[in-house]
């Protein structure tokens, strides 16, 4: 891994995936001290293993293309890399370590129950996948990497600890999704304090992110899965998104609630939320119960 780019990431959200991190990358995309790159999951330390993931997903391979994120970071004072593979990827924190061994790391957790539901969610809406989430969770050989996407990636434990391993206490932060999901206010002033940036900078916190909707139509889902297409949309004014967005989904139907794959789910995660409530030192207590909501 070349480490003589000009510019690098002095700080790297990492993960979890279906935690909120896109909400995070517009929010920090406001502060004028704050440099995030055009893309924003570059994976570069997560490569090659995360390409054999089923996601069409443009991935940085070379410290060439990654160079290139950061040309325009040379007058901010935090410039980061949010990619939320890099938490469970077993080799990243490896990676970022000998890239950058002073960076500041970033962790957004979210309930591993609700986390799997979202992501399967998410999944099944971009068309990825039509298989019950049951059948997944009960065939784990037959539909390996799905398991790994929704079960795997919800092993926080080992996860941290490669992190907590390699970087010092104070480099690390940990955040939970339900804090950031109540009060984005409070947890972004921590955010800002912890990359010693002005904590005082209020982002559009009336902006929201990857809501879970139904489409209406089936071509919804080609449109959801163009990279492209979705760039668009991003940049088209506020009016016109949600004009767009009223047409292609129904907000009005509810989200599936999957009760029989929480019930399943939450014994599996069981020993893994009692560890980590011992790991970080904080009560975890509402993360043993099985939610009724969809995601």
């Amino acid at each position: 891994m070349e480490s003589d780019i000009p510019v690098k990431p002095n700080f790297f959200i990492v993960g979890t995936p279906k935690s909120g991190t896109t909400s995070l990358f517009r929010y920090l995309e406001e502060h004028p001290e704050i440099f995030v790159p055009h893309l924003k999951e570059p994976h570069f330390f997560s490569f090659p293993e995360v390409s054999d993931t089923y996601y069409n997903t443009k991935i940085v391979s070379t410290a060439r293309q990654y160079q290139e994120l950061f040309a325009n970071a040379t007058s901010y004072k935090a410039v980061g890399d949010l990619s939320s593979s890099y938490l469970y990827n077993h080799k990243a924190a490896s990676r970022i370590k000998k890239f950058s061994p002073d960076a500041k790391i970033i962790i957004v957790l979210r309930n591993p129950v609700e986390r799997a539901v979202s992501h399967y969610l998410m999944d099944r809406n971009l068309g990825y996948i039509k298989t019950p989430l049951m059948e997944v969770l009960s065939n784990k050989e037959q539909y390996p990497k799905f398991f790994e996407q929704y079960y795997g990636v919800g092993e926080y434990k080992k996860q941290l600890e490669r992190y907590t391993g390699l970087f010092e206490k104070q480099q690390v932060l940990i955040l939970m999704s339900d804090e950031l999901f109540s009060d984005p206010r409070a947890v972004l002033t921590r955010i800002f304090s912890f990359l010693e940036v002005d904590n005082t900078f209020q982002p559009d916190f009336s902006k929201k992110y990857n809501e879970y909707k139904e489409p209406r139509f089936k071509i919804v889902n080609r449109f959801k899965n163009s990279k492209t297409l979705r760039w668009i949309f991003d940049r088209l004014p506020g009016s016109f998104q949600k004009i767009a967005s009223k047409t292609a989904f129904d907000e009005s139907r509810e989200k599936p609630s999957l009760m029989a794959e929480k019930d399943l789910l939450q014994n599996w995660y069981s020993d893994e939320i009692q560890e980590l409530e011992q790991l970080l030192d904080r009560d975890l207590s509402s993360w043993k119960q099985t939610s009724k909501t969809g995601e």
